[in-house]
């Protein structure tokens, strides 16, 4: 489960650091953050995956644990 969290906050980091540095690049060259836009389908297209994949790998690591009888 550790490394499973570990993994998703990575995936996140680097999601962030990517969007941080495209708003970096747009902002050196005096465009300032309407560029942005332009990226923002792929931006939500990569958080998607980074959810959905985390979602997925949770999921099947519930259902791979025995339930308790209680």
């Amino acid at each position: 489960m550790k490394k499973l969290i570990k993994r998703a906050i990575t995936a996140y980091a680097v999601g962030i650091g990517m969007v941080v540095f495209a708003a970096a690049i747009s902002l050196s060259h005096g465009a300032g953050l309407k560029p942005l836009l332009i990226l923002l389908p792929l931006f939500l297209f990569v958080f998607g995956g980074i959810t959905y994949q985390l979602i997925k790998e949770l999921r099947a690591l519930n259902r791979e644990k025995p339930r308790d009888p209680e």
